[in-house]
């Protein structure tokens, strides 16, 4: 390896003492006890403290109860920490020692730094990307699933409401290992990780995973910015050049890049997984899209979420209208999910040259061959049938394109009899008609029934464990099921396979109720004993549902019954709307998700679920009256309930009654004396009203309780406002020593970047590590003037005046 161009991961630099502050103060408070400290960042190190032969790692200064201790580590002075509260006569026996114990603490930030970043180039490792995704996944968690615990206001919350992962991989580099030596491999790996820590935003973790895969992880970033991010990474490391000096030729390298966004990339039942599994999930969908981009070529960039709505390809074409897909369950794809097929020829532009040799140019219009269905999923392909087909001489190739359909559009349970249909066919083996088959069979009969229900049984055996004997089991069990649902629902039951391991029926005259006891007498039956089975059941007349739309409220209930544990039989009801709800809400479809809490509400009026969560909506939109409103009378319901009640407080005091806001809050504290939300939310009120004290004894009992039992959530929020009140109070050391605790509890707490970044700016003593933390706070909250006026200061107190005026004119397109 070149060392000239690799990183120096053995040393450490002045930003790495504020990083591992608290891991510094912990080992030197072992060494003499202290009440108070502060770090200063002396340009040059003070004459008093300078080192010699006798003392190489400088001298300790002591005045009263102060001490003045060098941090020194390859040669360089970092910092100066200063103790306060320190007892004189024991401090000046050891005062000869200090230096050399603070050299063996600063060697535990290094060994701590060492275990977590690559020491080829200096970036964080894999382990460390897997913590983190483990944090952001933690705090996460409870915002995006609505519920009685739900918050109205997450202002508070110390963490981020999303993030998005990326993995990229650098093209043909093996190639390079191959051709031109590993040690030269080396030098291309360290200058595209210097170009991933230039390009990256500062509140980024970028790390490297093995080999040529690297990671990024940014917290509260959206589809959009994700996107933007990977671009600007493809096209910076398109630059990345080295020059091989034997050959006297210059190597470059490109990048293939996948994204995933968390929570919208996850869906149902994932959520229900532990943090650490879901930390694997989120790598493991990243790597997809990754592969996926692969496998388009060099300097590809796809989401995981374009694998399942444009990545779809015919991989083969089978008999019976059957086909093989390249989408399965790792793309989160499932039974029943409608794709149309687009012919990868008649796709885009063309050039069209005449017989005098004149071109034209234009665009195919878009035309699809066919709408399918998934019947079967794999691990990593699928199984289609193909529903309609546009024009039955324009047939299916190898290589179409498939795009995902949404929920409702497609075209076949929409559409009605048509003259020339051709007569369904049932399977011979089972007396069940393929979907297909089905589907044109029910469009004939569903408007001839006043009621009727749809019914989907599933068997939940994985697809992965699923041997050939299982499969013979599960068509006996469906030749089995099939007479006897003859038999219980009558001759005028209709039959189909919704997929391979699915079967669905459209049952005439029956209401819910009586066809939920018809289903549980079917599935007692002792022949079906042992087999994993999921049911729902869906009923017309229901609300304003059309005939077309039950068999989308079956699905619907069917995904209802995957979260039940013993009786996995579910009717489509107040709950399935909500659990629909939810998944919306945790994808970010507010409204959508708003309108299916309304019709669960509409269901059952007593849903807590329903009513809290629609009330989240309304708040999040800033609707905070009708928020309060709704708010209002679940309290009424259930006035016991804390978290409506604190909702509540949150709503009046967005909506301009802080009255109404402290009684509430105050009240929540009657009932649950240690919600610290409410408690910070009454100290912040304080602050307001300019009664100090009180705020400020708010903020401790958080902290107290923080360093307890709490979240570190609390423990940042405790502490950046107690820094806040400090500063006002103009005790400096203080405030920064809180607000250091601040940002280690949540690294992407902005505005204790800010207030950070103040106090050093203030002090004079290192403007190169106040311009470090403001741009971590602009990075973070980028619509904040205050925050661009500390960076364009600390800019201008180093002399780089040409760049305090680009950022001048950065804040202002920002923050207008």
């Amino acid at each position: 390896m070149n060392t000239a161009t690799s990183i120096e991961t053995g040393t450490l630099r002045r930003q790495d003492i504020i990083e591992y502050e608290p891991l510094l103060k912990t080992a030197l408070r072992a060494i003499i006890p202290f009440s108070s400290y502060s770090l200063m960042f002396p340009a040059k190190t003070p004459e008093d403290m300078e080192a010699d032969p006798l003392h190489p790692f400088g001298r300790a200064a002591l005045e009263n109860d102060r001490l003045s201790l060098p941090l020194t580590h390859s040669d360089r002075l970092l910092a100066v920490f200063e103790a306060r509260g320190v007892n004189p006569e024991e401090t000046a026996r050891a005062l000869p020692f200090l230096p050399h114990m603070a050299s063996l603490c600063l060697e535990q930030i290094k060994i701590r730094k060492s275990a977590i970043t690559d020491p080829l180039t200096g970036l964080f490792n894999r382990h460390c990307m897997h913590q983190a995704l483990i944090r952001e996944i933690s705090g996460i968690v409870g915002a995006i699933m609505p519920g009685p615990e739900a918050m109205a206001d997450d202002s508070l919350q110390g963490h981020s409401a999303c993030f998005g992962l990326i993995i990229l991989d650098l093209d043909r580099f093996r190639q390079i290992n191959d051709n031109f030596g590993h040690n030269f491999g080396d030098r291309i790996l360290v200058l595209a990780a210097e170009r991933l820590r230039a390009v990256c935003p500062k509140q980024t973790l970028v790390c490297r995973l093995d080999g040529d895969s690297f990671g990024v992880l940014w917290p509260q970033a959206s589809r959009a910015r994700m996107s933007e991010l990977a671009l600007s990474l493809g096209a910076e490391l398109a630059r990345v050049t080295a020059r091989f000096t034997p050959l006297r030729e210059d190597v470059g390298v490109s990048a293939s890049i996948g994204y995933v966004n968390y929570p919208q990339d996850l869906q149902g039942a994932q959520f229900q997984k532990a943090p650490e599994e879901q930390a694997w999930l989120v790598l493991e969908k990243a790597e997809k899209a990754l592969s996926t981009a692969k496998a388009g070529g060099r300097s590809q960039i796809y989401s995981f979420r374009q694998i399942l709505t444009q990545g779809g390809v015919v991989l083969d074409v089978m008999p019976m209208n059957r086909l093989i897909i390249n989408l399965g369950r790792s793309m989160d794809a499932h039974e029943g999910q409608r794709f149309l097929i687009w012919s990868r020829r008649f796709n885009g532009s063309e050039t069209i040259v005449g017989t005098q040799g004149d071109a034209i140019f234009g665009h195919y219009p878009p035309m699809y061959k066919a709408e399918v269905s998934l019947v079967e999923v794999q691990d990593e392909m699928s199984i289609a049938e193909v529903l309609v087909q546009s024009d039955p001489n324009w047939t299916v190739e190898k290589g179409d394109k498939l795009t995902l359909l949404d929920d409702h559009a497609g075209r076949m349970e929409q559409r009605e009899v048509q003259p020339g249909d051709r007569t369904p066919q049932k399977d011979p083996l089972t007396g069940l008609y393929p979907y297909r088959d089905f589907l044109q069979a029910w469009q004939s009969v569903r408007g001839q029934a006043k009621s009727f229900c749809m019914v989907l049984m599933r068997l939940e055996t994985p697809h992965a464990e699923r041997t050939p004997m299982d499969k013979m089991k599960e068509e006996q069990f469906f030749q089995t099921l099939a007479g006897r649902v003859e038999t219980l629902f009558g001759p005028e039951a209709l039959g189909g396979r919704f997929s391979v391991n699915c079967i669905i029926y459209h049952v005439p005259g029956l209401d819910q109720e009586e066809c939920l006891r018809i289903v549980r007498e079917l599935l007692e039956d002792e022949r079906f004993a042992g087999l994993e089975k999921s049911v729902g059941i869906a009923a017309f007349p229901f609300l304003d549902y059309t005939r077309s739309d039950i068999l989308e409220n079956a699905r619907k209930a069917l995904d209802h019954a995957e979260f039940l544990h013993e009786e996995r039989i579910a009717c489509f009801d107040s709950v399935s709307l909500n659990i629909s709800a939810d998944r919306l809400f945790a994808q970010g479809e507010t409204y959508d998700a708003i309108a299916e809490y309304k019709k669960a509400l509409t269901v059952d009026e007593g849903n807590l679920l329903a009513r809290n969560s629609l009330g989240v909506c309304y708040a999040r939109l800033n609707k905070y009256a009708t928020a309060r409103t709704i708010f209002q009378d679940l309290i009424a319901l259930h006035p016991d309930h804390i978290m409506p009640l604190y909702n509540f407080g949150c709503a009046c005091l967005k909506d301009g009654d802080p009255v109404a806001a402290r009684q509430a809050f105050e009240q929540v504290l009657t009932i649950q004396p240690d919600h610290v939300y409410a408690m910070i939310r009454l100290g912040l009120m304080a602050e307001e009203e300019g009664n100090f004290e009180r705020a400020w004894n708010l903020y401790e009992q958080v902290r107290a309780m923080s360093d307890g039992e709490h979240l570190a959530s609390t423990h940042n929020l405790a502490y950046r406002y107690l820094a806040r009140l400090a500063f006002r109070r103009d005790d400096r050391d203080t405030a920064r020593e809180y607000l250091h605790q601040a940002i280690t509890a949540n690294p992407q707490d902005a505005h204790s970047f800010h207030l950070l970044a103040t106090i050093y700016l203030e002090r004079g003593d290192d403007p190169e590590i106040a311009e470090s933390l403001a741009r971590q706070s602009v990075h973070l909250k980028a619509d904040v003037p205050a925050f661009w006026e500390v960076l364009i200061t600390a800019l201008e107190q180093q002399g780089k005046t040409e760049e305090a005026n680009q950022t001048k004119i950065r804040a202002a397109a920002q923050t207008c």
